[in-house]
């Protein structure tokens, strides 16, 4: 659960440089509604730590290689830096060894702004891979 977490803190701080540490970390609605943008990969984000959580190459498949890679133990983190957020996933071996989806993050990217939804972040993930 250290490891876990200090993984955790490591990838945030890499994905975001220029966020303060007064910044507000709580996802909330984008001001601006993203493109539409289909469905899938919000699905998949929000089955993270689920029976039916994707691997972590049906995540790389869908959005693509990842901008930061790491790996600590029996879990890695992804981090996406994308224009409006980073999108931070953290990924877990199951019984079987295989990488599947625990937890997803978005997190603004800018000091003073806030965090955008995890659809937000996920269709823009999703729309750099096009």
């Amino acid at each position: 659960m250290r490891s876990r977490a200090l993984l955790l803190s490591l990838a945030l701080l890499a994905g975001c440089a220029t966020t303060s540490t007064g910044a507000s970390q709580q996802p909330v609605s984008a001001a601006v509604a993203a493109p539409a943008q289909p469905a899938g990969p919000v699905r998949l984000l929000a089955a993270a730590g689920q029976r039916n959580a994707p691997s972590q190459a049906e995540i790389e498949r869908a959005f693509g290689a990842p901008d930061i890679t790491r790996r600590e133990g029996a879990g890695a983190a992804l981090t996406y830096r994308l224009d409006s957020c980073a999108l931070l996933l953290l990924f877990a071996a199951n019984e079987r060894n295989e990488m599947r989806l625990t937890e997803a993050h978005p997190s603004a990217r800018r000091a003073g702004e806030a965090a955008p939804s995890l659809e937000t972040c996920a269709a823009e993930a999703a729309a750099r891979r096009s």
